[in-house]
């Protein structure tokens, strides 16, 4: 399972409070995600899903757990927007998920209303992951025309280790930066979405060793996730970044100050996956 686990009701204050530095911790896997194909939504209850044959391919050779993530931001409507992905599992068998676009119940922000970025699990009954996709349709309300979910798969969970001793960690989740449109000379008389910034990462930990964390991932394409966890027990949200690069380097201190290891990274995609309330 690639999302946080079901919050229970009397964990909810807990979910909504302010994040603690400690709590966000990033970890790696060097297995990479693969990005099986498109769907873009063109109407009530109707969308084109465009597969890419080369992760496909990877897909079919290692199997994953997919998540559905949108590459815009989206008005969901009167009702929430559920994506349905038929395929086959690691032994041939058929295989359906859902992916279901809801807020979560602890929210005060009760709209459908999602941000470029914002992800969902494909949830299957046998949990099995997917080695194929052979069509994904989709149940969502008209004013959702227009948004395009792309379907990821994920390394599985167990793959992903931590980068210990963390004493920062920043990264940019990449939406579409504000652009100002001049008329006359009122220099922001329209504001309009611009260009999309580069998704980077920066993170700076206390183990300088090229025998562990940072420096093992040093220079190559991984799949980073960043986990939160309050107060040590409630996870509440999963980011996952794809195509993930990260460039290290060691800075020494002066006596006994700790040396640190910094890498500057970017990445590709990002879906970020919040746990939900328990039904």
């Amino acid at each position: 399972m690639l999302r946080p686990k079901d919050i229970a009701a009397t964990d909810f204050p807990m979910a909504v409070k302010p994040t603690l530095g400690y709590e966000l911790q990033l970890y790696v896997s060097t297995q990479l995600g693969v990005e099986p194909g498109m769907l873009a939504i063109q109407a009530a209850n109707s969308g084109v899903y465009t597969p890419s044959a080369a992760d496909n391919a990877a897909l079919a050779a290692a199997p994953m757990e997919l998540v559905a993530e949108l590459e815009g931001d989206v008005n969901c409507g009167a009702s929430d927007m559920v994506m349905t992905v038929t395929g086959t599992d690691a032994n041939g068998q058929p295989l359906t998920g859902t992916a279901t676009f809801k807020v979560p119940s602890y929210s005060s922000f009760t709209e459908r209303v999602f941000p470029k970025g914002y992800a969902v699990e494909v949830t299957t009954a046998s949990g099995n992951p997917f080695k194929t996709v052979t069509a994904v349709t989709v149940q969502n309300d008209a004013v959702a025309a227009g948004v395009n979910i792309a379907l990821f798969g994920v390394p599985a969970l167990g793959t992903f280790r931590k980068i210990g001793c963390k004493t920062q960690l920043n990264f940019d989740p990449k939406v579409p930066l504000p652009h100002s449109v001049q008329c006359g000379r009122d220099l922001s008389a329209f504001i309009k979405a611009g260009e999309i910034p580069e998704g980077t990462l920066d993170i700076t930990a206390k183990i300088p060793t090229f025998s562990d964390g940072l420096a093992r991932v040093n220079g190559r394409r991984v799949t980073g996730m960043i986990k939160e966890v309050k107060e040590d027990k409630l996870d509440t949200m999963h980011v996952f970044m794809f195509g993930l690069i990260m460039t290290s380097k060691v800075s020494n201190g002066e006596s006994v100050d700790p040396s640190t290891l910094s890498a500057t990274a970017k990445y590709e995609d990002i879906g970020i996956v919040l746990a939900q309330g328990a039904s």
